[in-house]
């Protein structure tokens, strides 16, 4: 601890270490890193002007906080440090979505990047998809002292990093459990200019860091500027995998389907699931599955998520089998029930999704009831309202008494009409038989 501070004191009177003409080693990084109650600045001062900086900039390097003369790997890392903290979804200060256009304004000037003005401030947060099943209690599932120990047995390899040489790895690692996308992405670069080669891991701890910082695009909306540039990053990333010769595994995929679904890249994440599905080593399971459910649903597109339902039913033939979850089966009615153009036809996949309901014994709450009732009673589905009202009453759920009334007269209506329309037969040969006796 005195160390640290000795070596902390010495860079305040020095300069930054992030100043110096070539990286630090790995271990003196984490020897200056203060400890938080001292409230020392974040690593890589220079490459992260502090937020609280305010007033008006001439240019767009003062925007970000560098002198004219400033890298590209500065400008990238100042703009995410920046972006990331006037996140107007996540940052309490008023001037935020000001400050964040601003940003993204400044940095695409620098990087001779065209500007659009949809991209500066999002709009308000897409409202997500309401759950169809009641979230279960929480219920631990171990003692408290198994949680002591795992606690204590995840400290063992920090507390070796401060007297042993941590890795980049490992720094890395550390930047992104902090929330500290820009140092992360910084080490990162350092570890590239050291000759030193990113693992596997290293990669997917990135672009899963990156997925993280975007923000989810909801129905017919533009992805802001953060999100668009993580999006870049992440290609980036995964390009240099490949050159790197790092084979993506199963977990790296299913990042970057996340990647391209809060970035509302959907068709690129359809093309990725597809390439998932027809290799042995890829194949997808529930998580992943889970993630295209969403990613379709809360992007309007409730065909492709019936879609991805036909490929689990077709995989869930084979040896693989991937399992269905209460997330899947919520997704799944919202793509089923949802309003829209083609909900005449979506709704006919209802009965296989409340058989599989029934075979999981998963059965969905009274607000999804509701929800399925009255796209029955739009599309006049009559049957299929009368197996939902029969699974209400078998259930015992609580639904609103008047689309219960109204979903009752409906079926009503349409059982009479149905006996009218087998009895008018019957009644036609019968005056047909009169009309005979009477020319008789």
């Amino acid at each position: 601890y005195m160390l640290r501070r000795v070596v902390v004191s010495a860079a305040a009177r020095g300069g930054a270490l992030s100043r110096r003409s070539s990286p630090p080693p790995p271990l003196l990084r984490t020897l200056c890193a203060a400890p938080a109650s001292e409230a020392a600045p974040a690593p890589h001062t220079a490459l992260a002007p502090s937020v609280q900086a305010a007033g008006p900039a001439s240019t767009s390097h003062e925007v970000l906080g560098l002198p004219p003369d400033a890298s590209e790997l500065d400008v990238k890392l100042a703009y995410y440090h920046l972006a990331l903290a006037y996140r107007p979804d996540q940052s309490g200060r008023p001037d935020a979505a000001e400050r964040f256009a601003e940003v993204g304004r400044a940095y695409s000037s620098i990087m001779g990047e065209p500007w659009d003005d949809a991209a500066g401030v999002p709009s308000a947060a897409p409202t997500p998809a309401e759950p169809a099943l009641q979230p279960a209690s929480h219920v631990p599932a171990f003692p408290r002292w198994v949680h002591r120990l795992s606690e204590y047995l995840e400290r063992v390899p920090q507390r070796l990093d401060l007297w042993l040489m941590p890795s980049y790895s490992s720094v890395i690692y550390h930047h992104l459990r902090a929330g500290e996308l820009a140092q992360a992405l910084c080490t990162f670069e350092e570890m590239k200019v050291e000759g030193e080669v990113p693992s596997h891991a290293v990669y997917e701890m990135l672009i899963r860091g990156c997925t993280i910082a975007m923000r989810r695009v909801g129905q017919g909306e533009v992805p802001d500027h953060l999100t668009s540039n993580m999006l870049k990053v992440v290609m980036r990333l995964w390009k240099d995998m490949h050159e790197m010769e790092r084979r993506p595994d199963y977990w790296t995929y299913n990042e970057l389907i996340r990647a391209f679904g809060k970035a509302g890249a959907v068709p690129q994440a359809l093309e990725l699931f597809e390439h998932m599905c027809g290799n042995v080593r890829l194949l997808p399971e529930e998580r992943a599955f889970n993630s295209m459910y969403e990613m379709c649903v809360l992007s309007g597109n409730y065909a492709a998520a019936l879609q991805v339902f036909d490929e689990h039913e077709e995989l869930r033939k084979s040896l693989w089998k991937p399992r269905y979850t209460p997330v899947s089966f919520s997704l799944l009615l919202a793509a089923v029930a949802r309003e829209g153009d083609d909900l005449h036809k979506r709704i006919q996949q209802l009965p296989r999704v409340l058989a599989l309901m029934d075979r999981h014994a998963v059965y969905p709450r009274a607000e999804a009831c509701e929800k399925l009732l009255s796209a029955c009673i739009a599309t006049r589905e009559i049957g299929l309202a009368a197996e939902v009202m029969s699974l209400i009453e078998r259930v015992g759920q609580d639904v609103d008494p008047e689309i219960a009334a109204r979903a009752r007269r409906t079926i009503g209506e349409g059982e009479g009409g149905a006996a009218r329309s087998l009895d008018e037969p019957a009644v036609e040969a019968k005056l047909e038989r009169r009309r005979d006796s009477s020319s008789s």
